[in-house]
């Protein structure tokens, strides 16, 4: 899988295997980041700001990212969206319920 490819066309190395990467939250900035499993190549993939991340999942077939927006407990404004693997397309699943 890869950040920065489409499900059509993922990253590949020379010998045309697909190079790896590694999907996570940056809970503190509110962004869903990713790098190489040596940690080369950080990049910014989604950045929220002021809201709070707090699950992701990668769906590499697909070409998805789905994560989850904790909100407020006693607001029941959380949310779950989806992106492609780059961060473009973004789609609201799940709006806040203040919303």
């Amino acid at each position: 899988m890869s950040a920065t490819a489409s499900k059509r066309s993922p990253a590949r190395a020379s010998d045309g295997t697909a190079i790896p990467r590694l999907f996570f939250l940056d809970l503190g900035g509110g962004r869903v980041m990713s790098a190489n499993p040596d940690g080369s190549d950080l990049k910014v993939i989604v950045e929220e700001g002021r809201k709070l991340p707090d699950g992701l999942a990668v769906d590499a077939e697909a070409g998805h990212l789905y994560w989850t927006n904790m909100g407020n407990l006693k607001a029941n404004d959380g949310s779950i969206l989806r992106s492609d693997l780059n961060g473009k397309h973004m789609t609201t699943i799940v709006p806040r319920q203040s919303e």
